[in-house]
């Protein structure tokens, strides 16, 4: 498990280091760093991926396309270098690479990085690993890739689309069995597809997930249980359902079907969803942390974050167990971060103006106070 982030000099970071937990929520607002932390760890993948990780910090590939030196190097930097550290169980790891602005990568230190026979170990670098980005499943597509799923458990192919989670869903819907810490209890059995369809009617009650292949492509289609007990409706294609059910499915999945020690990460899992939906995701979220797989959220909703409170209190997750970090911008537009502590209440020992108040704010304007 990852327990700190350090960056340097990449984008907003000037110098950020990150205390992390099994479960991480970054927050704040647009454009102060979040996602730049999640890019961190998925260049240091792709780059890994593509055997290059000691040589190369490669920018453009399968988990994230950045661009160039000029897009990923920090404006205003003092030296000419970019660096990400991490540490895990005890061991300092860090790559070090050259600022180049012209080219779609940047070339590693040659004294700093050598190849480490400790790296395999890293749930970053394994097959102990998802990725779901805020832009899954965009035009409802399934694909397919034998490789991919079978043999590295992914389920995405591109950019965190999540849109290998059909074939997944198919393949290891029996096979894998969730751990009894996140069973739902609304779930008939334990098995990976049945507890999928049970968490989706968190979002949408009486729903049916079914995975299919069909001839050579796989898909996802949902059905509803009648309220009369006379069966289901016809299965309905995913482009005629809600939203949220579609985008929070390879969420619910990866977050199942992870074995202690993977690593999860994971944008705005709240997308289209409901309320109350994004609360029991949270839910689904720390248990799934406490269990052993650490997971990193950014989120820009507080009804995640009250989720997760939620789990606090009611001891589903423990306090050490999880990290709260806001973001800003400074006078100079380099990322800041704030810890935000809580108690083992879920209460908020140290409120920052800014943070998941706009309700209140709101609220506020509206009583005239």
């Amino acid at each position: 498990m990852i327990t700190e982030l350090h960056i340097q000099n990449y984008k907003s970071h000037k110098d950020t280091q990150l205390p992390l937990k099994p479960l991480t929520l970054l927050t704040g607002v647009n454009g102060s760093g979040k996602s730049s932390v999640i890019q961190s760890l998925l260049l240091l993948r792709q780059s890994h991926k593509r055997q290059q990780l000691a040589q190369a910090l490669i920018f453009n590939d399968s988990l994230c396309a950045i661009g160039t030196g000029k897009d990923a190097v920090y404006q205003s930097a003092e030296e000419d270098f970019v660096q990400f550290s991490l540490h895990s169980n005890g061991v300092a790891y860090s790559w070090k690479y050259i600022s180049n602005e012209s080219k779609d990568f940047l070339s590693g230190f040659e004294n700093e990085n050598k190849s480490n026979p400790d790296w395999n170990n890293l749930s970053l670098f394994s097959n102990d690993f998802q990725y779901l980005s805020a832009g899954r499943l965009p035009d409802l597509k399934y694909g397919r890739d034998d490789l991919l799923v079978e043999n590295e458990r992914q389920i995405s192919q591109k950019r965190g689309c999540g849109e290998l989670v059909a074939q997944f869903l198919e393949y290891y819907g029996e096979k894998i069995k969730v751990n009894a810490d996140s069973l739902n209890a609304n779930g008939s059995y334990d098995d990976l597809i049945h507890q999928v369809t049970a968490w989706e009617r968190e979002i949408s009650p009486n729903v049916n997930v079914l995975p299919q292949k069909i001839g050579e492509a796989y898909t996802v289609h949902f059905s509803f249980d009648k309220n009369d007990a006379l069966g289901t409706t016809d299965p309905f294609k995913s482009e005629n359902v809600a939203f949220g059910l579609t985008y929070a499915l390879p969420v619910i999945t990866a977050l199942l079907a992870a074995e202690p020690g993977a690593l999860l990460l994971i944008e705005n899992p709240e997308a289209h969803l409901h309320p109350k939906g994004q609360s029991k995701l949270a839910e689904l979220i720390a248990l799934t942390a406490q269990r052993g797989v650490q997971v990193i959220i950014e989120t820009h909703s507080d009804h995640i974050f009250n989720g997760v409170r939620k789990a606090i209190a009611a001891n589903k997750i423990e306090i050490n167990n999880v990290k709260v970090h806001y973001f800003e911008l400074d006078e100079i537009n380099v990322s800041t971060n704030e810890e935000i502590h809580l108690s083992k209440k879920g209460q908020i020992l140290n409120y920052k103006k800014g943070f998941f108040d706009q309700f209140d704010d709101d609220l506020d304007e509206l009583l005239g106070l």
